[in-house]
């Protein structure tokens, strides 16, 4: 036998069942895991990797990594808004830890080039002292060792 307490009305029935139906469609609405921009940061982290940023830009590619790994750790948990925000975050960190390994490979390139130069020319005059070749004045060596 079912009992119907008198205080319940077809229109509070109603608006239950419209709660639910918000509450329902509010779930649903909730962001997509961002399964894209992990996979993008992934692979930013890994071409900084491959060039070389460990040696040349480690605390840039440390700063992505922790990133990447938060933003994983908050998809995990099913938190959309932060792991997208974390992810891209750590591209844009990657991005820089590439950009500047690949800049201070240059400079190192730049400043061996410079100094087989600097050792051609004084190999020249030391040869042929009868030409009249100055010496060129070094450039000041700009290069910094790997961050710690």
């Amino acid at each position: 036998m079912i009992s119907i307490n008198k205080g319940i009305t077809t229109s509070g029935i109603r608006n239950a069942i419209w709660c639910g139906v918000a509450f329902g469609i509010v779930a649903c609405a909730s962001a997509p895991m961002p399964v894209d921009k992990l996979a993008v940061a992934k692979s930013s982290v890994d071409r900084a990797e491959q060039a070389q940023a460990a040696l040349f830009a480690q605390v840039e590619l440390t700063t992505a990594r922790n990133k990447l790994a938060a933003a994983q750790a908050a998809a995990d948990k099913n938190d959309a808004d932060i792991a997208a925000r974390l992810a891209d975050q750590a591209e844009v960190d990657a991005q820089l830890a590439e950009s500047t390994a690949r800049a201070k490979q240059q400079e190192q390139l730049v400043n061996e080039m410079d100094a087989s130069l600097r050792d051609l020319r004084s190999e020249t005059a030391r040869k042929s002292p009868g030409t009249n070749v100055p010496p060129q004045p070094a450039p000041p060596q700009t290069t910094s060792p790997p961050q710690q």
